[in-house]
């Protein structure tokens, strides 16, 4: 059931209401320093080099032999027409760009929630890369492909299983689309890390929600983060269908908050217009000192 808009803003009311308690949070903070997001309109093979060679050359994070994870989304067998999916061209683009900055391997992963084959399959990105040499898709759903986490300073995810992939790799880039989410606001890249943890329903059973997507960033940290909004799924996300804009941006940043933050204000979600803040869990990443939510904090640039 897609969420509605009174309840999307009770949520950010929500958080409101818990950080001005103080506490952990508070003590949290990021320090005073801006974010910058990059911004370009565009296809992906033409938008997402500029991008890069604005935020200093593709080198800066990929190296030479190296091990890369792109972490798109794809949990769904829907087409990429349907905004529940990053786009296959945005998945190519990125692959050949770490492939040709010199990666040994670009690891494309995401835990899907509907059948893996379905999704390979219906999404474009098996497709997409199959003529890429040196790039894999990698659906992990055996236990033997997780390795269980645990930080003292999470409040409710206080363990976790997380692809070991991440960990094995040099470089992890989040590569999530633009869209609505019944449960969470928004699935950006902060929510998109629900793709890497093998079980994401203890998150509505058993913990606050929102927290433990917030709390996802004490176990991964993206190295890279860009957002697909060449389209964006406005509402009944995140499976769809539903509507759809076309958008034709990128926003890319190292922060994953404010690479988020900025993307929400791109559009109208549910109907209506929000800030980054607004999403609750974009709000608490930011007080647990994760990237910076405040618009104020954002700096613009654009490509």
């Amino acid at each position: 059931m897609p969420i509605s808009r009174r309840e999307f803003i009770e949520a950010a009311a929500g958080a409101t209401s818990l950080l001005a308690a103080g506490g952990t949070f508070a003590q949290q903070q990021t320090t005073g320093s801006k974010s910058e997001v990059y911004v370009g309109k565009g296809d992906a093979a033409k938008m997402l080099p500029k991008i890069l060679e604005k935020m200093g050359g593709i080198s800066r994070f990929v190296k030479p032999g190296s091990r890369v994870m792109i972490k798109p989304n794809m949990s769904f067998p829907n087409p990429p027409e349907w905004a529940t999916g990053t786009s296959p061209e945005a998945v190519f683009a990125m692959t050949k760009l770490c492939l040709e900055a010199g990666a040994k391997r670009v690891i494309i992963c995401d835990n899907t929630i509907r059948d893996p084959e379905h999704c390979k399959e219906k999404t474009g990105i098996a497709a997409a890369i199959k003529d890429l040499k040196g790039a894999v898709l990698f659906i992990p759903k055996q236990d033997s492909m997780y390795i269980r986490k645990s930080d003292a300073k999470a409040k409710e995810l206080r363990e976790v299983d997380v692809v070991k992939e991440v960990y094995q790799c040099d470089t992890v880039i989040s590569l999530p689309c633009a869209k609505s989410h019944s449960a969470g606001g928004v699935s950006l890249n902060v929510k998109g890390l629900m793709g890497l943890v093998k079980e994401r329903g203890a998150f509505h059973r058993e913990m606050e929600m929102h927290t433990a997507i917030a709390e996802q960033l004490y176990y991964i940290k993206p190295h890279l983060c860009i957002v697909d909004a060449t389209r964006a799924l406005l509402d009944n996300g995140p499976a769809g269908p539903g509507k759809v804009i076309d958008l034709n941006t990128f926003v890319a940043g190292t922060d994953p908050v404010a690479v988020d933050s900025y993307t929400v204000s791109l559009a109208s979600w549910y109907g209506k217009t929000f800030d980054g803040k607004q999403v609750k869990h974009l709000k608490l990443a930011g007080e647990l000192g994760f990237g910076n939510v405040e618009s104020s904090m954002i700096s613009e640039v654009t490509v």
